[in-house]
């Protein structure tokens, strides 16, 4: 009996945040090819016959923005009919946490352009991207409340006050500060190294490379 099933191309998508001037941002790339050229959308590509997919989401970054050796983390796989016009096309989503002071974007030879978005000013996406960012959000702001994620976004050394003003912007909400450090406390993720200052636990810090 022939196989009756036709074969899906794959591609992956990564989602990358940072904070940056107070906001969280979000890395795009402008198309320069069809479909949907000259729009903006999620860094990513189609994953090679003999390639596995963490490797294709990292290749797709670095040859689309120039961003290279940080850490992904598979998010979600979008395969919704129609998602994608040239045909049966399921994506595999990563997404990433950096802090932007460490790396340089530069559009490559697979991108027109490429720029930090502030997640409140997103313009119309490509593709399913706009739902794919959704998805990334939400799991961002759940892994926050019971995670050390923010490990990725701060400093080495770190005050209350930053860590509180941390979770207000990615959770989008206004926290009581005094409630804040109890109950960041109360979750032992991190420990005194001056008068005022903190840092993640080193275990936990390497932990959270988990999330």
């Amino acid at each position: 009996m022939a196989n009756s099933h036709k074969n899906p191309a794959v591609t992956v998508d990564i989602v990358v945040f940072t904070i940056s001037d107070e906001d969280l941002k979000v890395l795009l790339i402008e198309r320069k090819s069809s479909p949907f050229e000259n729009k903006w959308a999620i860094p990513g590509g189609f994953v090679d016959y003999n390639e596995d997919i963490l490797t294709a989401a990292k290749r797709e970054l670095e040859e689309e923005t120039g961003v290279q050796d940080i850490y992904l983390k598979q998010l979600h796989a979008f395969g919704e009919p129609g998602r994608d016009p040239r045909g049966r096309v399921i994506s595999i989503a990563h997404f990433a946490l950096v802090n932007s002071v460490n790396i340089k974007i530069k559009a490559q030879s697979d991108a027109k352009d490429v720029k930090w978005f502030n997640m409140s000013d997103l313009p119309d996406l490509a593709f399913d991207h706009n739902l794919i960012l959704d998805c990334a959000l939400e799991t961002l702001r759940k892994k926050l409340e019971n995670t050390p994620i923010a490990s990725e976004l701060l400093p080495e050394q770190f005050t209350i006050s930053q860590l509180h003003k941390l979770y207000e912007i990615i959770l989008g909400i206004n926290i009581d500060v005094g409630r804040f450090k109890c109950e960041i406390l109360r979750m032992d993720f991190i420990e005194k190294t001056g008068p005022s200052t903190y840092s993640f636990k080193k275990d936990i810090k390497f932990s959270s490379r988990f999330y």
